[in-house]
């Protein structure tokens, strides 16, 4: 019932700022994630029972994961939780890196406490996502083809991310999954 209630209010914020023209601002960045590492982009990998939480980019129509660039003098972890929060509303903990994409971009684990797992496969991002999210899906990247990925180069590491993700959720208490 717990589960439940929580999921409802969840979904009920992000009704409420779903509508809104611009996003709120961003939470304090949440990360256990105590490494310095170079970059200028990070992304998280979010996963959900078998799958991984794309968004589907606006102009291209192609999947991404949530992330971006470095915008100030702020950690690639804090960087990672800012912009998975500008393009979903999830407000995740960054944990530790799983890897790099071809163009530098550092995948993070982003642990989620919004009960994903409920959620239809595809469902909208919030209204002010709007200019670059065209929705989120969940999906397994291993039923992914490179042309479907807004940068093809990351299907490899992304599927990697996705296998280290699962390792380290296995490691976890039950109450951490």
């Amino acid at each position: 019932m717990y589960k439940n209630f929580r999921l409802s209010v969840i979904l009920a914020v992000l009704t409420i700022f779903g509508c809104a023209d611009n996003a709120p601002q961003p939470p304090v960045c949440r990360t256990s994630a105590s490494v310095s590492i170079e970059g200028s982009a990070a992304a998280c990998i979010i996963r959900t029972q078998n799958t991984l939480l794309f968004i589907t980019h606006r102009l291209s129509g192609k999947l991404d994961v949530p992330g971006g660039g470095r915008t100030d003098d702020s950690s690639l972890a804090c960087t990672a939780h800012r912009e998975t929060w500008e393009e979903t509303g999830l407000n995740v903990e960054v944990g530790p890196v799983l890897g790099t994409t071809a163009n530098g971009m550092v995948l993070f684990y982003c642990a989620e406490s919004a009960n994903l797992a409920a959620l239809p496969s595809e469902f909208a991002a919030p209204g002010w996502a709007a200019v670059e999210v065209a929705g989120l899906q969940k999906t397994s990247p291993f039923e992914l083809r490179h042309e479907q990925l807004r940068f093809a180069d990351d299907l490899v590491p992304l599927r990697d991310a996705f296998v280290q993700a699962g390792k380290l959720q296995a490691s976890l208490p039950e109450d951490a999954r």
